[in-house]
């Protein structure tokens, strides 16, 4: 509690959370720019909600606030990219410090990618020919079920579970692209060069990509906490699972 009264008087939007799975539950609910966590909890450990938090929005900076470092935490906080990791008690100030620092990291990179979005759409509009060069493949398969996701490539229509699923343009050529390569990993530069005409570096491409997937598995996933159809292989890219 005096901590969330100290980052709001910093000028902080803070919403708290008592567990790991309340956490998550507003993780998988909304967007955040930091998460702040203790490494000790009842049921889940801070090093799992830090996982899963990774696996939402790979762009979410991390602070580790605990009275209990260890040397495994201490190395997991540097796998999951944890901007700060600080031992209870901290100074006044210090953390203030530290949120402000890790903002402005994450403004920083959002002006950025919002910048290489809005290049890449420009550029799409000059150069883009009538249809993605993917789409050859639509003729041949006006219509394709993947597991439980329905493709309709002539109406432009999505479906899970039978259930009709309203997509934006982008959303639908990220998903048709990856539906294309169902079962393979495809990179977020590929993605960039197929379904928006674009060559960048991996940064970049994956800077763009990120939130088209966030926003595609809030509207496919049957649960996006834990997804199942448009999975991150870490590394590595996504790929779209080609269900039995």
């Amino acid at each position: 509690m005096m901590l969330e009264v100290r980052l709001r008087a910093a000028g902080c939007k803070v919403v708290a959370a008592a567990s790991g799975e309340a956490a998550l539950a507003l993780l998988c609910a909304g967007r955040f720019a930091l998460l702040i966590t203790e490494l000790h909890f009842d049921r889940m450990n801070g090093v799992a909600l830090m996982a899963q938090a990774r696996s939402l929005d790979p762009e979410l900076e991390l602070i580790v606030l605990t009275g209990g470092a260890t040397l495994d935490s201490a190395i997991a906080a540097v796998e999951y990219g944890v901007h700060t990791y600080m031992r209870k008690p901290v100074a006044v100030g210090e953390l203030e410090q530290r949120v402000a620092a890790a903002l402005e990291r994450h403004r920083s990179r959002a002006e950025r990618a919002t910048a290489l979005l809005h290049l890449s759409v420009n550029l799409r509009r000059i150069a883009e020919p009538e249809a993605p060069t993917y789409r050859v493949a639509e003729a041949r398969a006006p219509s394709q079920q993947i597991g439980l996701l329905g493709l309709d490539t002539r109406r432009r229509q999505a479906s899970v579970a039978g259930r009709y699923v309203p997509l934006s343009r982008g959303e639908f050529d990220l998903l048709l692209c990856l539906a294309q390569h169902a079962g393979q990993v495809v990179s977020p530069e590929q993605l960039m060069r197929e379904v928006f005409h674009y060559s960048c570096t991996r940064d970049e491409a994956r800077s763009l990509v990120k939130t088209h997937v966030y926003r595609l598995r809030r509207k496919i996933e049957p649960e996006p906490l834990t997804p199942t159809l448009l999975i991150s292989v870490r590394g590595a890219g996504y790929m779209l699972a080609s269900g039995n």
